[in-house]
């Protein structure tokens, strides 16, 4: 069973030097099968992307699927054609998974999605203003010309099938995986270190992800400027992520609070000093409007970091009864929680506790084990 493997966002992360939701997903997806296909002689990855000068990856240099992802799109949303080179593909792979959304028409190949969620047809709203509703149209067909469909999380499968009319049947779930070393601990001249290069103490409430609307940052602020002054003083508000988009109101607000020595906004930072500020704060804050899984929820889980989190969308079923969860919409709610994380120590332990046993139940091994089910069961129609 020879599997083409789509690395397009992966690529883009290594060159751009930071990989994003998807393409860790992407990496972590790939390490899995490998690992799995060293045991298995049945089975070859084989990695594709979209885009000229693709760089080397661990899984090797990837074969052009075409220049651009966005002229294929069009061609294959509108006039159906598919790939120049399906041809030669299909001479070297069974079956084409796209990880990462950027999904290819393949003449004579069965192909395999992975949609993490369905954002751009529920909440246009949320997305990149540019071209956002050709877009999310393009997606739409593309997701529907798949053979079949992985996603993330029972909550993700029935949007599908509730918003798309898409089949049950048609849809696998298989969660995301923590990386081990989430649940190594930093020794501490390390964390003094990274603390000390940001100008932070420990105690702080932690943010992580690109700054979209989704991510519901405005009510994040709103929430922790109820927190007594004092209490903003000794436990700030620290904000990692990229500028994303649509930011315009939100960006005088982060530098505002820079100014009043109650938070820092450290943009994008390398895994490990993630991984020190994870083992320093008190809570990671994230109470998004919308997650199809949420993966910084577990991390910090495995971190041994307490989380408050959505009670909707897909979070309350991944995080269970190991996280504070809040209305997302309900600013009063995620302050209440945020002052009562500080006030119950011994609730802060238990929830750290069942977070840790959460935290191992996602393993990217096992979501490698059920891609491959995957594969075989499309391949075996």
């Amino acid at each position: 069973m020879e599997i083409g493997l789509g690395c397009t966002v992966w690529a883009a992360g290594e060159r751009a030097g930071h990989l994003d939701g998807i393409g860790t997903y992407s990496r972590a997806l790939w390490q899995g099968l490998s690992d799995i296909a060293a045991n298995q002689a049945d089975v070859q990855i084989k990695p594709y992307a979209f885009g000229r000068d693709l760089p080397t990856l661990a899984c090797g240099q990837p074969q052009q699927l075409a220049p651009r992802f966005p002229v294929h799109a069009l061609l294959s949303g509108f006039l159906k054609l598919p790939l120049r080179n399906s041809s030669a593909i299909r001479k070297d792979v069974d079956l084409f998974h796209a990880p990462d959304h950027h999904i290819p028409r393949i003449a004579g190949v069965p192909t395999v999605s992975s949609v993490m969620d369905v954002i751009p047809m529920l909440h246009p709203e949320w997305i990149k203003n540019d071209l956002r509703s050709l877009k999310s149209w393009l997606f739409n067909v593309a997701i529907r010309q798949s053979d079949h469909i992985i996603t993330i999380s029972e909550f993700s499968k029935q949007d599908m099938v509730e918003h798309l009319g898409l089949a049950p049947e048609r849809i696998s779930v298989t969660p995301l995986g923590v990386e081990p070393v989430y649940f190594e601990r930093v020794d501490a001249d390390t964390c003094s270190a990274v603390l000390e290069k940001h100008g932070l103490k420990p105690g702080f409430f932690l943010f992580i992800g690109t700054l979209q609307p989704r991510k519901n940052l405005p009510r994040i602020l709103q929430a922790f400027e109820q927190l007594p002054a004092d209490v903003r003083k000794e436990h700030p508000l620290v904000i990692v992520g990229r500028d994303g988009w649509n930011n315009e109101d939100l960006l005088p607000k982060l530098h505002q609070l820079e100014q009043r020595g109650e938070g820092r906004w450290l943009s994008y930072l390398p895994q490990s000093d993630v991984m020190a500020l994870l083992q320093s704060a008190v809570a990671l804050t994230f109470p998004s409007l919308y997650e199809g899984f949420g993966l910084p929820v577990i991390e910090a889980f495995a971190a041994r970091c307490p989380v408050i989190a959505s009670n909707s969308t897909s979070l309350p079923e991944v995080a269970g009864d190991a996280a504070w969860l809040v209305d997302p919409y309900d600013v009063d709610s995620i302050a209440a929680a945020m002052q009562a994380l500080l006030n119950q120590p011994q609730l802060r332990e238990q929830k750290i506790e069942l977070g840790i046993a959460r935290a191992r139940q996602y393993t990217w091994h096992e979501c490698a084990r059920q891609t491959l089910e995957v594969y075989r069961k499309v391949l075996g129609k």
